[in-house]
């Protein structure tokens, strides 16, 4: 798509002028990277244009337009689930990036009373695992040097640059005994880890997690690992052996597939979201399940497992280094920010159930992600050292 047409789409917007045909045209505009930058640039210019005094009016205007004209409108606008997944996809980066812009260059007109910007801030998470070996002996893999670790069995141990930890089968001397024994990859608060397990099959780790798995699946009738916290599953394929893991009072059993459970033991239920191919989900001890196609998400709660459809990035977000909250509760927020910067949170005001929808990512240090918060005007922030204190 050519500049102008960009342009022409851009003062559309800012008119709220957009037909159905040109929001689907400017989705896809935010959905290009290159898109994507020359809308943050042109966004930049709009708030240069800004005349002395016009700031602060503009700011509360623009902020809500931005979270009611962006992201509300579109619902009650289109038709059918197919336009609207397309739209609040781009509604959703379109609110970031209005924040963004105002955050980067009109820093000095946030708030009084804001109390981020004068503390010592807390970086975002990084790879930080521990491996505990068969024999009982635990490696911190974040400070061990890149290449074998270890060998257990026929399998060698070795870690690769880019922070991911990986099994080879050199031999099969051992494989029937290698299936009783087991490893373990843990994540601390502020950790993530990617591992490849002797399989192939491909598993990241969100922090505060914790996978256990076999050092060899060959022998086995089922390809079995245990889950606590988060995951994100690429599943080797394997016809003769179904790939099954269980987590929170719940089994998941694949061939082949992509993905993601959060089984984290303080939220209030276990959901798994599938991105490819077909899983089945079943409540522990129970034969009976739901089989799930791709863009659905399996809840369980309080004994009861419901299926229904949802946008599968949310869910995956994590894992591509992004935050996407889809109104979702300050207090389910809070607790992601918490896992991921190894943080406190406090509540001086009763404010959990305040819902919130944008986008972020993950390395912006926690005073970036929290202003971005603030600025929908439903919360307040106070940074101790690793305390966060969340009030009106």
């Amino acid at each position: 798509m050519d500049t102008d047409r960009i342009i022409y789409l851009h003062g559309r917007y800012l008119e709220n002028a957009l037909t159905d045909d040109e929001q689907i045209e400017w989705a896809e505009v935010l959905e290009d990277a290159s898109g994507k930058a020359f809308v943050l640039e042109l966004m930049g210019n709009t708030w240069k244009d800004i005349s002395p005094g016009q700031e602060q009016h503009l700011q509360a205007k623009r902020s809500e337009e931005i979270y009611a004209g962006v992201v509300s409108a579109p619902q009650q606008q289109l038709r059918t689930r197919k336009l609207w997944t397309r739209i609040a996809a781009a509604a959703s980066l379109l609110l970031i990036l209005g924040a963004g812009v105002f955050f980067y260059t009109k820093r000095d007109l946030v708030k009084p009373g804001t109390e981020l910007a004068a503390v010592q801030d807390v970086a975002p998470g990084s790879n930080k695992a521990f491996l505990t070996l068969a024999d009982g002996r635990r490696i911190e893999l974040t400070g061990a040097g890149n290449g074998q670790l270890a060998t257990q069995g026929g399998l060698v141990l070795s870690k690769t640059a880019d922070g991911q930890l990986v099994y080879e089968v050199k031999n099969d001397d051992g494989a029937a005994e290698d299936v009783m024994l087991s490893n373990t990859v843990e994540t601390p608060r502020g950790g993530q880890y990617q591992v490849k397990l002797p399989d192939g099959t491909r598993v990241w780790l969100n922090a505060a997690s914790k996978l256990e798995y076999p050092l060899n699946f060959k022998n086995a009738k089922e390809r079995t690992v245990r889950l606590q916290g988060e995951g994100y599953f690429e599943v080797a394929k394997d016809k003769l052996r179904p790939f099954v893991v269980r987590s929170a009072g719940q089994q998941v059993r694949v061939l082949g597939t992509h993905f993601n459970i959060s089984a984290y033991g303080d939220e209030f239920s276990v959901k798994t979201t599938l991105l490819e191919g077909s899983v089945k989900v079943s409540i522990e001890g129970k034969a009976e399940g739901k089989v799930m196609v791709p863009g659905e998400q399996a809840v369980l709660t309080g004994g009861a497992l419901k299926v229904s459809e949802v946008d599968v990035k949310e869910a995956a977000a994590w894992k591509n280094g992004e935050f996407i909250f889809e109104q979702e509760t300050i207090g389910s927020i809070m607790r992601k920010l918490s896992r991921w910067y190894d943080v406190e949170v406090v509540y001086e005001d009763n404010l959990a159930d305040k819902t919130f929808s944008g986008s972020m990512s993950r390395f912006e240090t926690v005073s970036q992600v929290l202003s971005k918060i603030e600025m929908t005007d439903l919360v307040r922030f106070k940074v101790e050292g690793r305390r966060i204190i969340v009030r009106k």
